[in-house]
């Protein structure tokens, strides 16, 4: 059976024959059920820069229902080199980041319904004019709510702004991922929620190695609490150290140190509220910081220190965009909110780090249990 027949006869189905025909192939791959989920989705993409280009063509050319693109900045030089959005051939120098952009995403797919809000408010706050605390809080969900969001994808934003806004999508019942870069480093976070269930092949085990597809079901945590220090040490705590108890060789599999290093550099721009940008310094803080991190993650003697460059590195370059890290990153990003909305197969959990100078992309839970098996469909 063709998917445009698939389409005709699935019962409760509302893919159109157009439809049909340009997602014929991801029908074939996914199933009915999960374009329908796509097609019905709206994602709001929180800011334009760089690593937003690869995530939004992604998620576009793959059909989601709706996009909304929210940023209040106007396109620089910079930008011009960090995708494909803003063409310097057309003027969008100078203009809107929204009403640039726009255009560009729309020929993509004509099926997506487009929105664009030329402001990051009320998700990011402007100190003198803005909302704050409770208030801006209730003013994120609200919207939420209003656009009917399912899934939140904040880019290349502050650890404290990602937090307010996770806190958020989880009251207006959004999935959420924040994610970023960092030179030739990135990371993807995920939180889908209390209880985010999926369907994907369960784990062989000597007992039963039929791999048939079951129900899973995670919990995740907020961003604020995946990362509390006070439960590291903790042996048998979902928020203990996911190196907890690691010998030197299981945890050289791990590839910590960049893990690490992010976490340095997350810290450094809470003391600071900027990325370091190589002052004089920077570089001994961030390893200072970094060390203090080993040291509570880590089983002594395994790691003897994070790798002293890819501290340098961020140290220096944590402000500029390497575009195939942009690719890598937005595409893995864009691949995991299709995999989140469809339900289909292990979703990212939690923490994505990427090092494309070593070819190198690690996964680790913080704060978050395995799955569970709720049952086999």
């Amino acid at each position: 059976m063709s998917s445009s027949q698939a389409a005709e006869t699935a019962s409760g189905s509302h893919i159109t024959e157009a439809e049909a025909s340009l997602y014929d192939r991801q029908i074939r791959l996914w199933g009915l059920e999960a374009q329908n989920r796509m097609r019905s989705a709206t994602v709001l993409v929180l800011s334009l820069r760089s690593l937003a280009h690869e995530t939004i063509k992604n998620l576009v050319l793959a059909g989601i229902g709706r996009l909304i693109v929210m940023d209040d900045g106007v396109v620089t030089e910079e930008d011009l080199g960090s995708g494909f959005l803003f063409r310097e051939e057309e003027g969008a120098v100078g203009t809107d980041r929204t009403a640039a952009a726009l255009p560009q995403i729309a020929s993509l797919n004509p099926l997506v319904t487009l929105t664009a809000f030329p402001t990051f408010s009320p998700f990011v706050r402007r100190p003198t004019t803005d909302l704050v605390g409770a208030d801006a809080e209730a003013a994120m969900v609200e919207m939420l709510r209003r656009e009917k969001v399912d899934v939140v994808v904040a880019c290349d934003l502050e650890p404290e702004q990602l937090e307010s806004i996770d806190s958020a999508a989880r009251q207006a019942g959004a999935l959420f991922y924040g994610a970023g870069t960092y030179g030739f480093y990135g990371y993807v976070y995920a939180d889908l929620g209390e209880a985010y269930e999926y369907v994907a092949p369960k784990l062989s085990n000597h007992e039963d190695q039929s791999r048939a597809p079951a129900k899973h079901v995670l919990s995740y945590p907020p961003l604020a609490a995946a990362f509390d220090k006070s439960k590291w040490a903790e042996s048998s705590s979902a928020g203990s150290s996911p190196y907890h108890g690691l010998r030197k060789a299981a945890l050289r599999g791990r590839k910590p140190d960049a893990t690490i290093a992010l976490l340095a550099l997350w810290e450094f721009q809470r003391r600071h509220m900027t990325l370091p940008s190589g002052i004089a310094g920077q570089k001994d803080e961030m390893a200072s910081i970094a060390e203090e991190l080993r040291a509570a993650l880590v089983k002594p003697g395994t790691l003897q220190a994070v790798e002293p460059s890819i501290i340098d590195h961020l140290a220096h370059h944590a402000a500029d965009f390497f575009p195939p890290t942009l690719a890598i990153v937005g595409g893995m990003l864009a691949q995991d909110v299709l995999r989140a909305i469809s339900r289909k197969d292990h979703p990212i959990a939690n923490l994505l780090v990427v090092d494309t100078l070593a070819a190198t992309g690690t996964t680790e839970r913080w704060g978050l249990e395995r799955a569970k098996v709720a049952e086999t469909v």
